[in-house]
Order: C-alpha cells, then structure tokens, then sequence
C-alpha cells in the first residue's frame, strides 16, 4: 500500500475581471463558469483545477503527438424520477396543514419548476451546463497542444453508449473541431461497454469474445457481487448511523416545515437527503433553472451529508478497503491496459466518454498519488482520515489526460492530469520521472512500471 499524502488540489479560482476576458476569447460569458455552493460531492459542476499557463514547460525539444482522454459525462440532474416527486409530495402535505416556513412556501415554487426544467430535458441526460463543460474542456485541451492539433491529427472517440456519455462526446468533438479545423474528427463513433461501463456488465448481454474481456467480465461479477455483500453492508450501516445525521436532517427540514410538523415525519433523514439531493441535481441544471437550491440546505448539514456520500462512493468505487485489496478498482485493468498499450506508439488523440464509476476505478487502477489511498477496516473513512473527496476525483466531467511527447530520437515522455491539474502516477513509478519532481514520465520506463514491456497488450 502506498502511502505517501497530499492534500488534493483545489478547483482553479479566477477573478471575475479576468475571467470575463479569458471568455470573451472564447465567444463564452461567465455564468457559464460560476462556481456552484459548496458540498456537492459528485455532482459538483466542473471547473479546471490549474491554470495551464502553470502548467511544468515540456523539456526543449519535446513536441506534443498524442493525448489520451477518459471524461465523466458533463452536469445533469436526476438520473430518474424520486427524490423530487417525494420532496413534492411532502411539501403538498405541509402546504394543506399550513405548516410551510417563508422559505418553504418559496421551495415549493422552485421545486415545480426543477420539476418542469427536469422533464423537458429528460431524466439523466445532459444539461446546458453539462454540454458546456465538454465543448470547454475540448477548447483547453486545443489550445494546450497547438502543435498536436495543428498538425491534422486522428482523432479516435469512443463512449459508454448511455445517452449523457454520447452527447458528452458529440459536444466534445464538435468543439474540438471548431477550435482545431484541421483534426480528423470523425462523423461517427461507437461505445464499448468493457471499457467504459465495466461496473455493470452482465453474462446474458456481454459478450466476451477476447481473453481480456472475459477477464473484464469476470471482475465485473465479482465486483457486484461483494457491492450487495456483507462487507460493504456492513459499510454503509455505519455510515447510516453517524450521529451527526439525525441533527443535520433536522436543520434541513426546519428551514422549510413548522416544528410539529417535522416530529411527524416517519424518515427525516430520508426527506432531508432528497432535498439535499435536489440541491445537487440543481447544480446541474442551473442555465435551464437560471439559479440553485443552495438556499435550502444550510452550509453545516451540507457538509455532513456531502462527508457521508464521500464516505459511500469512497467505499464503493474508490479506493475501499486494505483488507478488500483492490475489488473496487481492478475491474479498471482493462481500461489502463488499452492506455498503457497506445503511450509506446499511439499518435492522436483517443477521447474517450463514460461516468464517474469508471472514472474512478481508474484513477485507483493508476494509483493516483495523494489520491489513491484505501484505508484499513479500525481506520473508518472520514475527511479526517482520508484526502479523497469525490468533488476533486469525480465532479461532473471528471477527466483523466495522457499527453505523450516525442523528441527527434524518438523518445517518449507522459505527462497525466486530472481534471485538468497535473498529476503524479503512483509513487512506485518516481524512477521514472524524467527528473526528480518532474509532472513528466518517460514512456517505456512508466510502462515497464505498471507491467512487463515484454506482456502481449491486453485489450
């Protein structure tokens, strides 16, 4: 286990003055960057967490050839009807008793029209915001490589094939073509399911036509399997009964309902986590909603239940348990693997478009560090005891990126970032650096880090 610690970055913050110029460039306007209330966890709207113009100059002589990308989806709401038709119908039971707060009667009209926003657009695709934040990423990521993308590069795309992910990729590539006219972006691309959905792959869908996908499948059940476990039950019971819960649910609720009216209600904790929920699907939704639901969650609950979710997705599809070893992250091997076989000759770029239960995975799969780090069963998950927070790994667009660069030898350098901040690979792999402290690794001595250079790829 590795166990070196650093603090995660933090979400690049630009004055409003200068943000305004940077946009106007790009033909943009900076709501569309506005960063949402805090405590958001996995449904933090995206935001670069460096400046490139930070970024560790390549080394003289070192030209961009090819990038690798692997994208959460961008923003969007709820993924299917719930948490706002329960919130519905418990404020239309506090509206007939007359048990409504100001601040509830006010919910009330601003849950009617998420309702209506979240229909038109459907349950679990894309939002304004969420195409935004694709054709953005695809604009920096141009004009990062100018030398790659103004050479007439390849461009390879491919999806999970849920209907967020695709258009995430339409919106992506269409920006990227704007923005680098001379890129062979393709018309058309297709989804893989074995590397980019592998958390739900099934033996009556799937089929497995390789030794690489049968071993994808295999890891995939078994995943699923220790997810509806004892381990993972006995997990999420824990984190049920924090004790900071009951009393953050209360705070929730008394910003909306009349005391009598809260001592009534069967599950608080239940009604205060879809208000909280809604507060985060909002986020997602707020160029169709023109603002948020930051208003009905006060800051302290925000923070507990925004701990507690961390503490779940920490536990289902981060870096889990010691004890587990890596049942959350290895059903990733095959993704890694794909990118590892392309850094030694690949040329291009290869964007690929999925969601934050790959995401991830492969961010432990790497070994991230400072990120990847599992804990053992005595030390519970805690933002006390962990660095991992799901706004830094998987907030909406959540993205890892491979950038290869080559000299006149034909020597290969990778530099990785994620969500757009440099990043180092796991601390096994320093040898590999290009110099001490270097964000650049040199291509075969990485690969030979992670596996035998000699190993067939494996995809």
């Amino acid at each position: 286990m590795e166990t070196k610690t650093a603090q995660p970055r933090k979400a690049l913050r630009i004055g409003d003055d200068i943000a305004r110029a940077l946009l106007a460039c790009l033909g943009l306007t900076l709501p569309l960057l506005a960063t949402a209330a805090g405590h958001l966890g996995t449904k933090t709207p995206y935001a670069p967490h460096q400046d490139a113009l930070r970024y560790e100059a390549a080394p003289t002589g070192y030209v961009p050839v090819a990038v690798q990308l692997v994208a959460r989806h961008g923003s969007r709401g709820l993924t299917k009807p719930g948490s706002d038709e329960a919130a519905l119908q418990l404020w239309r039971e506090a509206d007939a008793q007359g048990l409504l707060t100001p601040l509830g009667r006010r919910f009330g009209a601003d849950l009617l029209r998420f309702i209506e926003a979240q229909r038109r657009i459907g349950y679990g695709n894309l939002s304004r915001l969420g195409a935004v934040e694709h054709e953005q990423m695809a604009q920096r990521m141009a004009a990062r490589l100018p030398v790659l993308f103004g050479g007439g590069p390849g461009v390879e795309l491919l999806s999970s094939g849920v209907d967020r992910a695709v258009d995430s990729s339409r919106s992506f590539a269409a920006a990227l073509q704007r923005a680098a006219p001379r890129a062979r972006v393709p018309a058309n691309w297709g989804s893989d399911r074995f590397l980019l959905y592998f958390h739900r792959l099934s033996e009556s869908r799937d089929v497995a036509d390789t030794p690489a996908r049968e071993a994808t499948l295999k890891r995939s059940l078994a995943y699923q399997a220790w997810q509806r476990g004892p381990e993972q039950a006995a997990q999420q019971r824990r984190i049920d009964a924090d004790a900071r819960l009951p009393a953050a649910a209360r705070r929730v609720l008394a910003g909306l309902y009349g005391a009598d009216f809260i001592d009534r209600i069967a599950k608080p904790e239940e009604a205060a986590q879809h208000v909280v929920d809604l507060r985060g699907a909002a986020a997602g939704l707020r160029l169709e909603l023109d603002g948020d639901f930051s208003a009905y969650v006060p800051a302290d609950a925000a923070a507990v239940f925004a701990e507690l979710g961390d503490a779940e997705d920490f536990y289902r599809k981060g870096p889990g348990l010691v004890e587990t070893g890596p049942v959350t992250y290895d059903i990733a091997t095959q993704l890694l693997d794909d990118m590892l076989g392309r850094l030694a000759s690949g040329e291009g770029a290869m964007l690929r478009f999925t969601h934050a239960e790959i995401v991830a995975p492969l961010v432990s799969a790497i070994g991230i560090a400072g990120v990847h780090e599992p804990l053992p069963r005595q030390r519970p998950y805690s933002y006390s005891t962990s660095p991992w927070r799901t706004e830094n790994v998987i907030p909406m667009a959540a993205n890892v990126q491979w950038e290869v660069w080559r000299d006149a030898g034909g020597e290969r350098l990778v530099r990785m970032l994620l969500n757009e901040g440099e990043a180092d690979f796991k601390p096994a792999c320093d040898a590999a650096r290009l110099r001490p402290g270097s964000h650049f690794y040199r291509v075969t001595a990485l690969v030979s880090c992670y596996r035998d250079p000699g190993d067939p790829p494996r995809r």
